[in-house]
């Protein structure tokens, strides 16, 4: 044989290498029927028919057996190395399988941050310590986009517009409060505020490009009214800061303020306003991309605290 025939599109068959493997390794093309319990002829024909798709000759014979010429060798140690790929590729499934290896990759807005890292992932990481996880805080359509595009396992969103190919697995009421210094002279008024209420003082606003601004936006569209902020920032934590000098107002959901609420450093104030009451977080995923197991534990983890816990997948 001296031409080398191209392979067909699906490569090299398994059987046939195997039947070759058997015969080379047992010496005898009878010895390797006998292990694998088939006829002798079938081997036989199998094997012709794996040399002619090749080119090269595998077996030669001598005395009442065979033995691998030199491209027979080349094809014993690429089935071997084949053979252990395998079983280790086997292996790693079952370590993702047992959550002992893996990456989790979470977009999340920042103001779940505090909750989420104390409550699910240092907890998550610490029973999986094999696991990796990579954590990117992102304004409302950069997290969309990289659930979208694949960049990220799972998003975690506050008031999203998802896109064709994202789904949201898990949502949860989270209206947008006024949040302020425990002072400051609006926390004596009756609750829920009105806009005029708040409007009275400095404002504090996040950027353009968050879930939290679109709703302002949107507040700003259907009362016909224009809000002018004195400050604006990309960072929940500058607007707390702001706020916590007791002149200012914000608007914020609870979940982005649970140790500053907790510690009575701030106060978050219900706001009468439709838009604001129904606002919701949700988690998102990409539509039709099969969740790992790390990646769905994970989830029914996050679904377990606030403000997702009333939530069942």
């Amino acid at each position: 044989m001296s031409s080398h025939a191209p392979l067909n599109n699906e490569g090299f068959n398994s059987r046939r290498m195997r039947y070759a493997f058997e015969a080379m390794t047992q010496g005898s093309i009878r010895r390797a029927a006998d292990k694998l319990d088939i006829e002798a002829s079938v081997i036989s024909r199998q094997i012709a028919r794996l040399e002619a798709e090749l080119g090269v000759r595998l077996l030669e014979r001598h005395g009442r057996g065979v033995r691998a010429t030199e491209a027979g060798e080349l094809l014993l140690d690429f089935y071997r190395e084949r053979q252990a790929a395998e079983s280790a590729l086997l292996s790693d499934f079952s370590e993702l399988d047992n959550l002992s290896r893996g990456s989790l990759r979470l977009a999340i807005s920042e103001g779940y941050s505090a909750t989420l890292m104390s409550e699910v992932v240092n907890h998550f990481s610490q029973q999986h310590p094999k696991l990796h996880f990579e954590v990117t805080h992102a304004s409302v359509n950069q997290v969309v986009t990289r659930v979208l595009e694949g960049d990220a396992h799972i998003g975690f969103a506050y008031s999203p517009r998802l896109l064709p190919g994202v789904k949201s697995i898990a949502s949860a009421r989270q209206p947008v409060c006024a949040v302020m210094h425990p002072d400051h002279p609006l926390n004596q008024l009756p609750s829920p505020l009105s806009l005029d209420d708040i409007l009275q003082y400095p404002l504090g606003l996040i950027s353009k490009g968050y879930g939290l601004r679109q709703l302002v936006d949107t507040v700003e569209i259907i009362d016909k009214r224009h809000f002018t902020p004195s400050l604006v920032s990309n960072s929940l934590a500058t607007l707390k800061q702001y706020v916590s000098a007791g002149h200012a107002v914000t608007f914020m959901p609870a979940v982005a303020l649970i140790h500053e609420l907790a510690r009575g450093q701030l106060v978050a104030i219900p706001i009468a306003h439709p838009v604001f009451i129904e606002a919701e977080s949700h988690l998102i995923v990409r539509q039709h991309r099969p969740l790992s197991l790390a990646a769905s534990r994970l989830i029914n983890e996050i679904c377990r605290i606030y403000p997702f816990s009333s939530t069942t997948l």
